[in-house]
């Protein structure tokens, strides 16, 4: 692929690899400051190794979800590029009569009823190139849907693309090899002389020397086959024979006349179409005169394959999205979950002197040193997720005839990498800064952590932030006519609204139960109704999707956890009836009453995959 998202992959990479040595300097620069603290926090990666392992598991989802969609979508791009060169070979532009809509649909020929043309236009074509140093060859052709019939082989095929040309013309545009490696040309055949690709060859089960009955409106070919050859630019990437200029005019009855005038620029079958704009500048006002005019097929043919591409990779991560999130939060609860651990640990070396800054520091290292592992462990499982994907694609769509061709480009790999590198860095920094957060008696004692009253205070002044960047967004929505926009404005407007009801004296279950049903309500509107509210229509993507998944969740998240002692009463007014059970739930329900951010959590990260599903 070309482009991720609308952005070019090649800078791309580099932004995320100089973005990736600037964090690994950082903290290798702490690291070299305070030593003592690095070692206490690597020493960790070393001490429980099942425990790294489900850690480094965890971390790797992501880098494994984004590797897979990258190489997906190189193998499609590749797939499709593949085609299109197969198709038009050397050929980067093709002059044809105006108005007629040249595809690089194959086959070529099939577009449209394309007009023929005199062929005397192909010098004064050519005398216009010698003015562009960046072309390298012209030549005219004819490119047909026929019928054929394998007379030796009684076998029929009615659809084969019928190529036409002259020698000296298509030198320029390859060569032409047989099944033994000699390099022919069109004018080596002698009147009754045909050759045939390989493709035409297996449909018509044909070989050297078969007698072929070609069919073209009404009008018959019988001709010898003389070689099965291996030529890339037929207008086909499927069955094609070849045969002279002259032949085919004959055929079709249009005497010295052509269908199209095929151009070659310097470079590669891809590296040419660069010369495009060019060539199609020093041609216009010519082709103008004459009533024909020039598309770069070659270009749209590429462009479309990354599209293809693109959009394979935009299907998968957009689905895959939800994963990635749940295995943030798995990555958040990991960390939780070791904070929680070693709480006596760091409520000790709290009280011998270690600053808060310190603990940080030491759970990133810890994490950079899980994440550097996980990414790439999740690189690799997702090139390989990513091929076995394409072979499952593949085996299915032979029948069809579609060959899929895997392709891994480094630099998607490293994008795939360092973008799984950063965005878990992100998460374990945010982790580690939460979990730095203690009070050093209740740690070491292993006592509930007392209420922080003087925060949650101050929480409204950042409440207010969020509700007036929720209505600007939300605004924002409505006048752009963005749906993704409007959505997630009025659900940042009522996630700040949470704690400034709450400064007012509204209790939480109801500020967290209303905020939370509001957002859930709001995703699941139907686009009509979403769009009375608004007030005008809305654009809708697959971000929609995506945005509105994760805010469901969310909002269910906080109505479950902030009435969980309802629903658990429920559970005990019933079912902890039955003396047996009555222990085992009691204790069951203690805990997730006990810690309900862990709770609440856990419980986004499982209904996130099941969502997904």
């Amino acid at each position: 692929m070309q482009s991720l998202f609308g952005i070019p992959i090649g800078p791309l990479a580099v932004v995320l690899v100089i973005a990736l040595a600037l964090v690994v300097s950082v903290v290798s620069a702490f690291a070299l400051r305070n030593r003592v603290f690095f070692k206490l926090g690597v020493r960790n990666v070393r001490r429980r190794r099942g425990r790294t392992a489900l850690i480094v598991t965890g971390l790797m989802l992501g880098t494994t979800i984004i590797a897979a969609a990258l190489a997906s979508g190189d193998t499609m791009s590749h797939t499709i590029r593949i085609s299109a060169i197969e198709t038009l070979g050397s050929t980067d532009e093709i002059v044809s009569v105006k108005r007629a809509e040249v595809s690089t649909d194959v086959p070529l020929g099939e577009a449209t009823s394309v007009e023929y043309f005199s062929e005397d236009v192909v010098p004064m074509i050519t005398h216009e190139l010698l003015r562009s140093s960046h072309f390298d060859g012209v030549a005219p052709a004819i490119v047909e849907s026929v019928a054929t019939q394998n007379l030796t082989a009684r076998q029929n095929e009615p659809r084969v693309t019928l190529f036409a040309s002259t020698g000296p013309n298509l030198a320029a545009f390859g060569e032409i090899r047989t099944d033994r490696g000699l390099v022919v040309s069109l004018d080596d055949l002698r009147p009754g002389e045909i050759y045939l690709n390989a493709d035409a060859a297996d449909d018509l089960a044909a070989e050297n020397g078969h007698t072929i009955r070609v069919l073209a409106g009404g009008r018959t070919l019988v001709a010898r086959v003389r070689e099965i050859v291996q030529f890339d630019g037929t207008g086909t990437d499927g069955a094609a024979l070849l045969v002279g200029l002259p032949a085919a005019q004959q055929l079709l009855e249009h005497p010295r006349e052509v269908k199209y005038v095929l151009i070659s620029n310097v470079g590669d079958p891809t590296s040419g179409v660069r010369y495009t704009d060019e060539i199609s500048k020093v041609l216009q006002p010519t082709l103008a005169r004459l009533g024909l005019q020039i598309d770069p097929v070659k270009r749209d043919a590429l462009e479309a394959a990354d599209q293809e591409g693109n959009a394979f990779m935009s299907l998968f991560t957009t689905f895959g999205s939800f994963s990635i999130f749940a295995g943030f939060l798995l990555i958040f609860l990991i960390f939780v979950m070791l904070a929680a651990e070693r709480r006596g640990e760091l409520g000790i070396a709290r009280a011998i002197g270690t600053r808060r800054s310190h603990l940080i520091q030491m759970y990133l290292y810890e994490g950079l040193a899980y994440d550097l592992i996980a990414a790439a462990v999740g690189a690799a499982i997702g090139v390989a997720v990513a091929f076995g994907m394409v072979f499952v694609l593949s085996s299915a769509l032979g029948t069809e005839g579609i060959t899929i061709e895997h392709d891994v480009q480094l630099q998607s790999v490293v994008v795939a990498y360092t973008v799984g590198v950063l965005l878990t860095f992100v998460v374990v920094v945010v982790s580690a800064w939460r979990v730095s957060r203690l009070n050093i008696v209740t740690a070491i004692r292993n006592l509930p952590e007392p209420p922080a009253h003087k925060r949650r205070k101050r929480r409204w002044i950042g409440g207010l932030v969020a509700m007036a960047l929720g209505a600007l967004l939300t605004l924002q929505g409505i006048s752009s006519s963005q749906a993704v926009q409007f959505i997630l404005g009025i659900s940042m407007f009522a996630i700040g609204l949470v704690p400034v009801v709450q400064a007012v004296g509204v209790p939480r279950r109801i500020a967290y139960t209303g905020a939370g049903l509001a957002i859930v309500v709001l995703c699941l509107l139907p686009s009509a109704w979403l769009e009375a509210l608004a007030g005008t229509e809305l654009s809708q993507n697959f971000s929609v999707f995506i945005v509105a998944g994760i805010l469901i969740v969310l909002g269910a998240s906080w109505t479950i956890v902030y009435n969980a002692d309802v629903l658990l009463g429920v559970v005990t007014a019933t079912v902890g009836r039955i003396r047996a059970l009555t222990p085992i739930i009691r204790l069951s329900i203690a805990y997730p009453l006990r810690n309900r951010f862990r709770t609440g959590i856990t419980l986004a990260m499982f209904m996130l995959v099941v969502f997904t599903l």
